[in-house]
């Protein structure tokens, strides 16, 4: 069953007079489990994509189901609801809140769900991405490659159905980008998560089931791995 569905995308921006069409009547759809990758250069429209995808935006025309809803037909706060209870984010510069420790952090989905087991599950899932020891670390005091890993425990708290991770390793070094690949697909396998990836990283692209090669808001093809 296809747990992400896109038909006939489209998103323009108006500015003034002016508009400006992003994306234009993009189709595909991925089936859980999956593992997928959008590359493009600078500005094709992969991010914007991606924030339809997870309903972090709406399209101008077209329909985006994820898991069986349409989330044209939600309201911000059904959206939300859907990303709560479905989606985990890794983003390129990370995103942690500043004021909360790791495990705080890694905490805030779980909390969200009233789980009363919220400390020790963040806790565990601190030590699978090797970060048990700096639970109580706040993120100005952790290196991008920790902030990452931060991100990534958090991102897999919920146990999201789906995993939308943005240019990951966009910031990192070569070695801990490396690093932080091993650990969102180790943990997806785990988890049987479906990855949808956005990056220019064509190594890491690699890495997907499926490629999807976007160029000027329209996709040109479609490659498998």
């Amino acid at each position: 069953m296809s747990i992400l569905s896109i038909t006939q995308l489209s998103k323009t921006y108006q500015s003034g007079s002016r508009s400006l069409t992003v994306l234009e009547g993009v189709n595909f759809s991925i089936e859980a489990g999956e593992t997928l990758a959008i590359v493009g250069p600078s500005g094709s429209g992969k991010t914007t994509l991606l924030g339809l995808c997870a309903g972090l935006d709406s399209g101008t025309s077209g329909s985006v189901v994820l898991n069986g809803q349409a989330l044209e037909q939600l309201n911000e706060d059904q959206r939300a609801a859907v990303r709560n209870q479905d989606v985990g984010f890794i983003f390129q510069n990370f995103q942690l809140l500043p004021t909360l420790t790791a495990l705080e952090n890694v905490m805030v989905p779980l909390e969200l769900k009233k789980r009363k087991d919220a400390k020790e599950k963040a806790m565990e899932l601190l030590e699978k991405v090797g970060l048990k020891d700096r639970a109580t670390h706040y993120p100005t005091q952790l290196s991008g490659g920790e902030q990452q890993r931060v991100s990534i425990a958090r991102a897999f708290a919920n146990a999201p159905k789906i995993l939308f991770a943005d240019e990951p390793t966009g910031n990192l070094d070569t070695e801990t980008g490396a690093m932080i690949e091993n650990l969102i697909f180790d943990l997806n396998k785990e988890q049987g998560t479906t990855l949808v990836l956005v990056t220019h990283d064509l190594d890491l692209a690699a890495r997907t089931k499926r490629i999807i090669h976007i160029k000027g808001g329209k996709i040109q093809e479609e490659t498998h791995a």
